[in-house]
């Protein structure tokens, strides 16, 4: 089974995703990377925070940017008071 855990981007990687955030109807977009063999991730990095809704457009652009970072991405909502 794979577990996931976030991915160590380099500078430039990070920009894209900030560039993301700042472009999409998101408030966070997180990074993932698979861990063959590893520990089940329990989702806790995202407590309080829901998937975030995107147009068809945003999510070809989320999808593209995986490919060329290689990566998973899902972008989210922060929660609200």
């Amino acid at each position: 089974m794979t577990a996931w855990t976030f991915r160590d981007l380099q500078a430039d990687q990070l920009d894209l995703v900030r560039e993301a955030e700042r472009t999409m109807s998101a408030d966070i977009v997180l990074a993932y990377a698979p861990v063959p063999d590893g520990p089940l991730h329990d989702g806790d990095d995202a407590v309080g925070m829901a998937p975030a809704t995107l147009s068809e457009s945003e999510l070809e652009c989320l999808q593209g940017l995986e490919s060329r970072l290689d990566t998973v991405l899902v972008a989210y909502h922060r929660p609200t008071s």
